[in-house]
């Protein structure tokens, strides 16, 4: 991923405080803020539990991103929204909000990242008495740690209008729902990309289950064709190629799968985005037996003939693994 953050600012909203405290400055980015920052952006970037939306035609949100002249007001604006919604709907956490113009692999993006609060304790000096002492605080307002993923954030690709949407669910009038997209971007309602993976990864093993004997060998086939295509995408799995892999290489399942991506409510012509942590996992199969071993074995071994592995249908309906070549 090639990321290149040209500025950058960030908004305290607490609604507890009354009112959002907005920043005036730009964040200098150097050293170690940038490092926080740059990581939190690939993570909500390539994380999969995020959305791929459109902006509504009705959407007042995209004139405000066109603001480059003054992208400090303009930031204040997107945090005045946020803040309005929080303050409506106590559920929702109170975050601070980094908003920041990029480049990510040539698009031109802005990015919204809602770095919700967390709870931690660090120590606190004071004299009692005349004498030292250190005690515990719990301090309320740290941003979360360099090793996570944001829990909330918008990445708007400016090239072609996509928005890369993180969100959860809070309690909003009663009843759970997305406020972001909803009350805030006002896009379209996509599933999840972890989830588009796991339907597409679903019907196609279904769809090979139901016309072909050998169920453990054509799963691993069919993880070897899902990891392949993502692989040669770059991270972008287009559905229609692997529909085209299943006519090819199982067509007795073509039909099955199919159907079966039409109950998904997946089109063809959809992609998947597929992160690099995902591709890496994608590339082994975990295989444990009854008595409790495990082996992880890469999935190009598991699919078809091969001189390394091989799946021995047992008469009792097990299914026995031989592994080849092993030196001690």
């Amino acid at each position: 991923m090639e990321l290149a953050i040209a500025k950058a600012i960030v908004h305290v909203l607490d609604p507890a405080g009354g009112a959002p405290v907005f920043s005036d400055r730009l964040l200098e980015l150097e050293g170690e803020t940038r490092d926080y920052l740059a990581g939190h952006l690939e993570k909500a970037y390539y994380n999969d539990a995020g959305k791929t939306c459109t902006f509504l035609a009705e959407s007042t949100f995209p004139p405000l991103l066109l603001e480059e002249a003054d992208f400090v007001q303009a930031s204040k604006r997107i945090a005045q929204l946020f803040f309005d919604v929080m303050r409506q709907n106590a559920a929702i956490p109170a975050a601070d909000l980094f908003v920041a113009l990029c480049s990510i692999d040539g698009h031109e993006s802005v990015a919204i990242l809602k770095m919700n609060y967390k709870a931690a304790f660090a120590h606190f000096y004071q004299q009692v008495e005349g004498q030292h002492y250190n005690a515990l605080i719990k301090q309320r307002t740290v941003l979360p740690p360099a090793s996570t993923k944001p829990d909330e954030s918008v990445i708007v690709d400016m090239t072609d209008g996509t928005v890369r949407l993180v969100e959860k669910k809070f309690e909003l009038d009663g009843s759970k729902d997305f406020y972001i997209s909803t009350r805030i971007l006002h896009t379209t309602q996509t599933q999840p990309e972890r989830a588009k993976l796991r339907a597409v990864q679903a019907a196609a093993a279904q769809a090979v289950k139901e016309n072909y004997d050998d169920s453990k060998k054509t799963e691993c086939e069919v993880a070897t064709i899902l990891c392949e295509e993502a692989a040669a995408g770059g991270g972008s799995l287009p559905v229609e190629r692997v529909r085209r892999r299943i006519e090819e290489e199982f067509p007795l399942a073509a039909p099955a799968f199919a159907q079966e991506l039409e109950n998904t409510g997946l089109a063809p012509e959809e992609r998947v985005e597929v992160p690099p942590a995902r591709i890496r996992r994608m590339e082994f199969q975990s295989i444990k037996t009854e008595s409790g071993i495990e082996m992880k074995i890469p999935t190009s071994l598991l699919a078809g003939e091969n001189d390394y592995v091989e799946f021995i249908n047992d008469p009792d309906g097990t299914i026995s693994l031989l592994v080849k070549g092993i030196m001690i």
